[in-house]
């Protein structure tokens, strides 16, 4: 009866001290787990997918003309020391990864996808970039050949124009079209725009070095301002070197 009694005892005890270890131990198992998942958090930064759809749906569904522009998903960050060659974007989802290329200036053509809308799947930014924020960014189609007629330059900042009208018509009330910005790499030592009357050079624009062609960017560029003036609505344009980007000065 004795050794019945003892055995019951033992078999107590030890269930006990398992017990007890249990619960000293799943706490650190747990903060352990924490913490490895908050490092590879604390590596890369996200942004909601659902949040950047909405942002660029706007353009996908905008009826009118819009031949002559285009509309990127951008990171932007006042860091001017932020080199978008060193940063990734992927599109996260519970089934797969997609990576999307950054241009120099933080820009990525955003694929629209339903399933990861509705998952509201994560953008993924790596390395942390500390102050950053988004936007849908509309700028002019660039020509490969580097020419650009007069009437087109003008019809594709209006296009630019009445795109933000109906985005946000208090933006730009009141506002018209006065120009467009060349914008190149702050290296591109080829940087020029050139006006031309009948084939014949007139003149190139001014290449502004080290500077935003936004007011909310850091990215320091060569930036060559074009404005429109009655005395050269039959000029042609032509860029040297490799434009990163265009836009519309509206005013």
């Amino acid at each position: 009866m004795v050794n019945f009694v003892e055995k019951i005892v033992k078999a107590k005890l030890a269930f006990l001290f398992a017990f007890c270890a249990t619960i000293a131990m799943s706490p650190l198992s747990v903060l352990a787990q924490s913490q490895s998942d908050a490092s590879k958090k604390n590596d890369s930064e996200w942004i909601s997918y659902r949040d950047a759809y909405k942002a660029m749906l706007w353009f996908e569904k905008y009826g009118k003309s819009k031949n002559l522009i285009q509309n990127r998903f951008q990171i932007v960050v006042k860091d001017k020391s932020i080199n978008f060659e060193n940063v990734r974007l992927s599109l996260n989802s519970q089934t797969s990864v997609m990576n999307l290329s950054l241009d120099a200036l933080g820009q990525t053509q955003l694929p629209l996808l339903k399933a990861a809308y509705i998952e509201n799947a994560e953008l993924n930014i790596s390395p942390r970039l500390g102050q950053f924020t988004y936007r849908s960014r509309v700028s002019l189609q660039l020509r490969a050949d580097g020419h650009y007629e007069m009437s087109d330059l003008r019809a594709a900042c209006e296009q630019s124009l009445q795109f933000l009208a109906y985005m946000d018509p208090n933006s730009v009330s009141g506002k018209k079209c006065v120009g467009v910005k060349f914008a190149f790499d702050k290296r591109d030592s080829l940087a020029t725009v050139e006006l031309r009357t009948n084939g014949q050079h007139q003149q190139n624009l001014s290449v502004q070095d080290n500077t935003p062609i936004w007011p909310d960017s850091g990215i320091q560029l060569r930036v060559a301002n074009l404005r429109f003036d009655a005395n050269i609505e039959k000029v042609q344009v032509v860029t040297r070197g490799t434009p990163l980007i265009a836009i519309g000065v509206i005013e």
